[in-house]
């Protein structure tokens, strides 16, 4: 079956110069970074070089391949320039479109039309490489911020590498035909059709991964501490409902020493480093698996599925030294600031509020017999 690619490029680019007038406009307001600026700007150009393609091949314009094909070149880099912003705000850009620019020249001199099939090949292996980078920035985005949009967006990108390579290795092989639009069949049409497809439905990908971010970012504000960046009690409520109730279950309760001395020699400031340490601290030692919960004041609870008490008994000796010479490091007027740690373990069935209660009693046991020290909470008999 003939496709009629004419009409499917034209619907490519109007949907690319679209997409590139809705991103810009968030950014006149100011609402949206430079990612945005990015994402616009290379749909606009991208859609440009597209519609150069279908104004050569349906009127004949002389100079469109030079103009058209480079722009294609600058957007598609444009575009995966806007995912690296996206996914690091202070990512630079420099190396990028300078290889882009680079690329992009012997384009601005190829216009023999004997030399089609070449610059189809080209330019199908260079946009390609860019939805490498774009797959790889999304991939990394995805695992490092939890944003489900970036799975999709980097599956939207990467379909469309193996269909550019192919639409390569055809065009290379001169099976493409001698025009970019008209009706065609074969299998280079079909790769053609599909790559249209998946351009036109990733155009607004950036958009939906801003949403989910956005919504990340409120509901963070919300369960919380500003400070330290732990959970807060309404945070602690939603993660506990994601524990299975057989759940095997270690606690900690973490309660800083000498903490209002601390504040009274050295001031809140001072403080509130102090609580910061502790939380980067007990962050880094959890991992993934744990969570953090800032309970109140200078306490902190850890929740550990699947870990034994002895384990976050020596986890919790580990954060308690490497706190205490932190602190010495950086407070040292302050005399010996420590922290004590209560642990209990138990099954979370519905309990996390006498799991924390028996791990805070551990803890008041510790500070008063060991200070600084993790204490393993036993049941009176």
């Amino acid at each position: 079956m003939a496709l009629d690619l004419t009409t499917l490029y034209v619907v490519a680019a109007l949907g690319m110069l679209v997409a590139g007038f809705v991103h810009l406009v968030p950014v006149v307001t100011g609402r949206f970074g430079t990612w945005a600026l990015l994402w616009g700007a290379g749909h606009l150009v991208v859609g440009f070089g597209t519609m150069m393609a279908v104004l050569n091949d349906s009127i004949g314009i002389a100079w469109a391949p030079n103009t058209g094909n480079p722009a294609a070149v600058i957007g598609y880099a444009l575009i995966a320039g806007a995912v690296l912003r996206f996914a690091r705000p202070e990512a630079r850009l420099t190396p990028l479109l300078g290889i882009a620019a680079i690329l992009a020249v012997p384009l601005v001199f190829s216009d023999d039309p004997a030399h089609f099939h070449l610059r189809v090949a080209y330019l199908s292996v260079v946009r390609a490489s860019f939805d490498v980078v774009v797959v790889i920035a999304a991939f990394h985005l995805a695992r490092r911020e939890s944003l489900q949009t970036g799975w999709i967006v980097a599956a939207l990108f990467a379909i469309t590498v193996p269909l550019f390579l192919g639409r390569a290795w055809l065009a290379y092989h001169d099976r493409i035909g001698t025009q970019l639009t008209g009706m065609h069949d074969g299998l280079a049409a079909w790769l053609a059709a599909g790559q249209i497809a998946f351009i036109i439905f990733r155009t607004f990908s950036l958009l939906i991964l801003q949403a989910e971010r956005g919504q990340t970012a409120l509901r963070d504000q919300m369960e919380r501490d500003q400070l330290t960046g732990a959970l807060n009690r309404a945070g602690l409520d939603r993660v506990s409902r994601t524990f299975d109730p057989q759940t095997p279950l270690a606690v900690m309760m973490l309660d800083i020493d000498r903490f209002k001395a601390l504040n009274d020699t050295l001031g809140h400031a001072a403080g509130d480093a102090a609580l910061c340490t502790l939380a980067d601290i007990a962050r880094a030692a959890l991992g993934r698996n744990g969570h953090l919960v800032r309970w109140g004041g200078d306490e902190f609870v850890c929740l550990l599925p699947d870990t034994a008490v002895d384990q976050a008994i020596t986890l919790g000796d580990a954060i308690a030294a490497e706190f205490a010479l932190a602190m010495q490091r950086d407070a040292p007027a302050a005399g010996l600031i420590g922290v004590s740690i209560g642990t209990v373990d138990g099954v979370w069935a519905g309990q996390i509020a006498d799991l924390i209660s028996r791990a805070d009693a551990a803890m008041y046991r510790a500070k008063r017999a060991h200070p600084r020290t993790s204490i393993r909470y036993e049941k009176a008999a």
